[in-house]
């Protein structure tokens, strides 16, 4: 599951209004597709599901059973399989709108998470991708917009055995998927941290061609918002899943979960760091344009000025009087281009004296 299968197109639908059936209203095009993990301490089976209407009895009381929903384009099949788990129709209108607000609900049978992952990809590319996670006693659901490999890791731990995961029950399952959407939120703060403080060193730099460094702050600027608009609702809302007395969560699950809010909370500080040099960036951008326009400002001043007595010079010889004695010189045409040179050069060492440019 490599392939993010990110094609875009134009934006669906709303789902605003209530109703029986809602779509997906995402601009990726990611054909559905199912993945059934199961596992206990003694197995661990994989496989894909295809042509299946029912999804209730696939979950086993003898094993944790793990449901992955790569692409949200067949809205009908992830509503059914919703409400088929015991949410209701408009739970289903959340999971199929990326636009809806970051949110935990727990309920006595179930719990309900939707959050966002923010990710640069190979290419430098900063991506937004929108999830869900359902939580019941024996089963986690996940879901996502594409092929995103956010998981694969989580496979991956449950293949060797991490931290005894196997041994462990649903909520452990669901606190490492949980882990993994917050590093991959901490790695996304980092990078973008990184990359503005490159652009300070840079911006100090006034003999750097900065011509499009304002569209690259805003740039910037877009990818810190959309990083702080899913992690500070998201760190509100955590601490529902950190309750002692949770119904679907164990005491001995919940330092895992504890790692997660602190790796959220060094992310809402790197934002702040964030604000604080988008803050800077632009202040110190338009100093720079200020900077480079008094010095072009400068150097025309500086020519305007020495030819300012040349000008002198040429308005005096240019009058039309009919008695001028340096009309009738030998050398007057010479004298007066080296009068010329001598005060422009002159008046150039005089400001060079005086250091005012």
């Amino acid at each position: 599951m490599k392939n993010r299968g990110r094609v875009h197109s134009k934006k669906k639908g709303s789902n605003l209004r209530l109703s029986d059936s809602y779509t997906y209203t995402g601009e990726l095009e990611t054909k559905t597709g199912i993945r059934l993990v199961q596992y206990n301490s003694e197995m661990l089976e994989v496989k894909d599901i295809t042509n299946l209407t029912l999804f209730a009895p696939l979950v086993n009381s003898k094993c944790v059973s793990w449901i992955h929903v790569s692409g949200l384009t067949e809205a009908s099949l992830i509503t059914s399989m919703v409400k088929e788990f015991g949410l209701h129709n408009l739970d289903a209108k959340d999971i199929l709108t990326p636009e809806h607000i970051v949110k935990v609900e727990v309920f006595d049978n179930h719990m309900l998470i939707i959050l966002n992952d923010c990710f640069y990809d190979t290419n430098g590319e900063f991506h937004k991708e929108h999830l869900s996670l359902i939580l019941t006693k024996n089963a986690v659901i996940s879901f996502t917009e594409s092929n995103s490999p956010l998981f694969d890791a989580t496979l991956s731990a449950l293949q060797n055995n991490l931290l005894g995961i196997c041994d462990r029950k649903a909520d452990t399952l669901l606190a490492f998927l949980l882990n993994h959407v917050t590093v991959s939120l901490v790695d996304s703060a980092s990078r973008i941290e990184d990359m503005l403080e490159d652009l300070e060193e840079q911006l100090l730099d006034i003999k750097k061609n900065q011509l499009n460094f304002g569209e690259i702050i805003q740039g910037k600027r877009r990818e810190y918002m959309t990083i702080k608009k899913s992690v500070l609702p998201l760190k509100e809302q955590f601490g529902k899943l950190l309750i002692i007395n949770n119904p679907l969560i164990n005491k001995d699950t919940l330092p895992l979960f504890r790692d997660a809010n602190d790796q959220l909370q060094y992310v809402t500080q790197s934002m702040e760091g964030c604000r604080e040099i988008i803050s800077s960036l632009v202040d110190l951008y338009i100093s720079n344009n200020d900077l480079r326009m008094n010095a072009i400002m400068k150097r025309l001043t500086v020519v305007s000025t020495i030819f300012i007595p040349l000008t002198f010079l040429a308005g005096i010889w240019g009058m039309n009087f009919k008695w001028m004695p340096e009309l009738n010189w030998q050398y007057g045409y010479l004298i007066a281009w080296g009068l010329m040179l001598l005060s422009g050069i002159l008046t150039w060492l005089y400001m060079k004296r005086k250091d005012w440019y």
